[in-house]
């Protein structure tokens, strides 16, 4: 077995993660009219690209603060890899650096989710819940982009990717944590600085800033 030193924090997002997951397969079984009626948006939606692989984004703003560049660079990746049709911030309203940067990622289509906490790591387990509902939409994302660098998330991120999931992360250079490149491997893990040179070349396939998040808001159940 693999020894990820997986803190006691990384243990209860997992064990969320878990449960949720649990619960979730619960609902599919005893409750199948209602897991119809919150799938059937999401069903439509991916028809529209059936080829093309689902991509979910989840952002960190408490962890990882983009430049304006920065954000319009990590869309054009994201939407590089398939049909971005999740796209979530979080972020916490208490702090005037944070309800700017969200300001500012909301033109772009992010979606931004408020976790007013006196916590230093809030949004943590808010993101965690998050993700958990990405195994109730049907057809499930198959690639989830993490922005965020936490040690704390990879619990989260050895689960997810225990689900078949491809999970790629992007942190800042000097606070990335070294657990969270040996989970995804080097190629799945990139530095936010790099976005110019990794997305040199891309065609740019940027959907409407404000389509992505009218999706973002039909995807949020």
């Amino acid at each position: 077995m693999l020894d990820w030193g997986i803190s006691k924090t990384e243990i209860l997002s997992s064990m969320l993660l878990v449960r949720q997951m649990r619960d979730l397969n619960a609902v599919k079984q005893t409750n199948k009219s209602g897991c119809t009626k919150m799938t059937h948006t999401h069903r439509t939606i991916g028809q529209q690209t059936s080829k093309s692989p689902r991509v979910a984004m989840l952002l960190d703003v408490q962890n990882v603060s983009l430049k304006q560049k920065q954000a319009e660079l990590l869309l054009d990746f994201a939407t590089s890899k398939g049909r971005l049709n999740w796209l979530k911030l979080y972020y916490n309203s208490q702090h005037d650096n944070q309800v700017i940067a969200k300001e500012n990622l909301e033109k772009l289509g992010f979606k931004g989710i408020d976790v007013p906490d006196s916590g230093k790591n809030s949004a943590d387990i808010k993101l965690v819940f998050d993700c958990t509902k990405l195994f109730a939409i049907k057809p499930c994302p198959e690639i989830i982009i993490l922005v965020l660098g936490d040690r704390d998330f990879a619990g989260l991120i050895a689960l997810l990717m225990a689900s078949g999931k491809t999970v790629i992360v992007f942190a800042r250079r000097k606070s990335a944590s070294k657990k969270l490149i040996k989970l995804v491997g080097e190629h799945n893990f990139h530095y936010v600085d790099e976005l110019s040179s990794l997305c040199a070349g891309l065609k740019p396939q940027l959907k409407n800033p404000k389509q992505l998040s009218i999706e973002a808001d039909r995807l949020s159940a």
